[in-house]
């Protein structure tokens, strides 16, 4: 287990990022983007006016809820899925065959969950797979790396997190996430708690942080990796206090939830969904909700740390990104299919299961953009305050 008593280093994103990128700029596996509409779809018929389109979507949504339209999950197609279908203008050609979509985290993490539940009625939709691939490392860098290798045809994807924006921002990887891909859409909002072991000394959040102000670097705290937003969020405390955490990042939420339950970490900062079964369990509690959003359906009497005064710099938020360059028309496309997915029965269970119901955070590609760019500049004057440089992640 590797402790960050000082929260300044970073991962080294490895070495096959690179090597994949340096292959892109080469034309390597890349190569030229495939515009599905072509040149014998009119401007603006196949991609539609995105409002009328999103109008649609929502009406289909609400007979589907209200039982006029029959709904099956479980079925290849059905009155829904047909009418959405009609409603979402579809490039010429696409897609002809399975999508791979690349998620930069390992299995049954927030990230995971997200994806493979908005992509269950997303390939329904479109007519053909999804092919999920699992790419961890380097706080979701090796996924997105892969990702901007491949040919810009929109046959590969990737949900990314807000860990992409903060890399990007500390500028340690060969390509820019904010210049590089096309933003399809972002769909969750932060919903992430401190939680720690049921049997914890610590009854308050304000109790841990008295500790760790009297202790510094002795309140082991995990998270989903080096760089990310947990570990700017405790940067952020730990100024506040004048103190430090001790930083114990990990890739996969198992790892994570074997070290609180172990005794290995003393917080564990994680979306709540992932680990609501041990919640519900009795083995673990929250002491502070870590954003600005009080989750009633958990404990109204946990405060956020917004609500105690404590600075929140960021959040961690999902969606889907391309490979820049792919077509606009094939980019509102997916656009409306995952959008149309979220709004259905299935994504709606398991939003309400994770918890994502409560933090909303759905933006279009382009305020996605707009917001990512706003995030960028933020984590940028954040890293320069903490003294968070290229040469500290290098070390």
């Amino acid at each position: 287990m590797r402790i960050r008593s000082r929260t300044r280093q970073f991962a080294v994103v490895v070495a096959s990022v690179f090597a994949l990128v340096a292959c892109a700029s080469d034309g390597g596996a890349g190569g030229d983007a495939v515009a599905a509409g072509g040149d014998e779809t009119e401007e603006g018929e196949a991609g539609g006016d995105q409002t009328d389109v999103l109008a649609a979507i929502d009406e289909i949504a609400e007979r589907v809820e209200s039982g006029e339209l029959a709904y099956d999950p479980a079925a290849g197609e059905d009155e829904a899925i047909e009418a959405l279908r009609e409603a979402i203008p579809q490039p010429d050609g696409y897609p002809a065959r399975p999508v791979e979509v690349l998620i930069g985290f390992g299995e049954g993490g927030g990230s995971d969950n997200y994806t493979r539940n908005v992509g269950r009625d997303a390939e329904r939709i479109m007519g053909q797979r999804l092919v999920y691939n699992n790419m961890p490392g380097a706080s979701g860098e090796v996924a997105l790396g892969h990702m901007l290798t491949q040919a810009a045809d929109g046959y590969t994807i990737a949900s990314a997190i807000t860990n992409q924006v903060i890399n990007n921002a500390l500028d340690y990887q060969p390509y820019s996430f904010v210049d590089d891909v096309e933003f399809i859409i972002r769909q969750q909002g932060p919903t992430e708690i401190y939680w720690v072991a049921a049997d914890n000394e610590w009854e308050t959040f304000e109790e841990m942080l008295d500790y760790a102000a009297d202790n510094p670097g002795q309140v082991r705290v995990s998270g989903s990796g080096i760089g990310g937003d947990d570990e700017f969020r405790l940067l952020a405390l730990g100024a506040e206090i004048d103190s430090e955490f001790g930083f114990v990042p990990f890739d996969g939420v198992g790892g994570r939830i074997s070290a609180l339950l172990s005794g290995d970490i003393d917080v564990l900062h994680e979306t709540a969904g992932t680990v609501m079964d041990l919640y519900e369990d009795g083995q673990i509690r929250p002491l502070a909700y870590g954003g600005d959003i009080v989750f009633e359906d958990i404990d109204p009497d946990v405060p956020s740390v917004a609500e105690l005064g404590y600075p929140v710099p960021t959040g961690r938020w999902r969606g889907m990104v391309a490979p820049g360059g792919v077509d606009q028309q094939i980019v509102d496309y997916l656009h409306n299919v995952f959008y149309a997915a979220a709004q259905l029965p299935a994504y709606k269970e398991y939003e309400v299961e994770f918890l994502q119901h409560v933090a909303g955070g759905y933006l279009s590609g382009e305020e996605f953009e707009e917001e990512s760019r706003r995030e960028l500049e933020e984590i940028r004057q954040l890293a320069e305050q903490f003294g968070y440089t290229a040469e500290d992640l290098e070390e």
